[in-house]
């Protein structure tokens, strides 16, 4: 092999370590400044443990098929399909402790606090959630045909936020609950007006839609800024 050919190899590996340097780079930022954005050290370290591994993969992804879609296609990268947080780029972070909004939410939880991944209950409870998709208000959820603007009276536009409950750190599973009977919750739906945010709690293996038996649903609790 001559030395220009050599050269020219040369050249081109140090093309491709500098795009891969700067691929990784890129990934580090993005990864880092999701982080950064969480309101506690500790739920932002739940929430990297459980989400930064999958959207690692697609970002990587995005990178290497090009990244031809500019912003948008690193957006949906990012979100993938189990949806962030927050439903939309002005949506504001829900975080702070709401009061109970009614009596039954007053004698059944007391008021809740939400930080991260974290809900925390007045009367005791601390459920630890995971993002799984958003759903719009005009989405049936049981059985029953009935739709979550219809049982929270919210608009059919609204987005709902659904997420997983999961163990605690030293839990092989989520505890049970009187909440949900004595049974184990499974996902909980959000939805954040301003100061206002009505919780939904389901039992444990429901998958939200219109197959869900009636029963599954534990309780609905309202709750509005201190």
């Amino acid at each position: 092999m001559t030395a220009t050919a050599v050269s020219r190899l040369k050249r081109r590996s140090d093309r491709g370590l500098k795009g891969l340097a700067g691929v990784l780079g890129f990934v580090c930022l993005v990864l880092f400044l999701m982080v950064i954005e969480q309101k506690q050290a500790m739920d932002a370290w739940i929430w990297a443990r459980d989400s930064l591994t999958p959207t690692a993969r697609r970002v990587v992804g995005w990178a290497a098929g090009g990244a031809t879609d500019g912003l948008d296609g690193l957006q949906s990268a990012a979100s993938g399909d189990d949806m962030p947080l927050t439903a939309t780029a002005n949506a504001v972070v829900l975080a702070g402790t709401f009061t109970p909004a009614d009596e039954a939410t007053r004698h059944t939880v007391g008021s809740a606090t939400f930080a991260g991944a974290l809900i925390r209950l007045e009367r005791g409870e601390t459920i630890r959630t995971r993002p799984l998709r958003i759903a719009s208000g005009a989405e049936v959820f049981n059985t029953g045909r009935e739709t979550f603007a219809a049982r929270l009276n919210a608009g059919a536009d609204a987005q709902i936020e659904l997420r997983a409950v999961i163990p605690h750190d030293r839990e092989a599973v989520v505890p049970a609950t009187l909440l949900c009977g004595g049974a184990r919750p499974g996902v909980v739906a959000v939805l954040h007006r301003r100061d206002h945010v009505e919780l939904m709690m389901f039992r444990e293996r429901t998958i939200v839609g219109a197959e869900t038996p009636p029963d599954a649903l534990c309780g609905v609790w309202r709750f509005r800024a201190g």
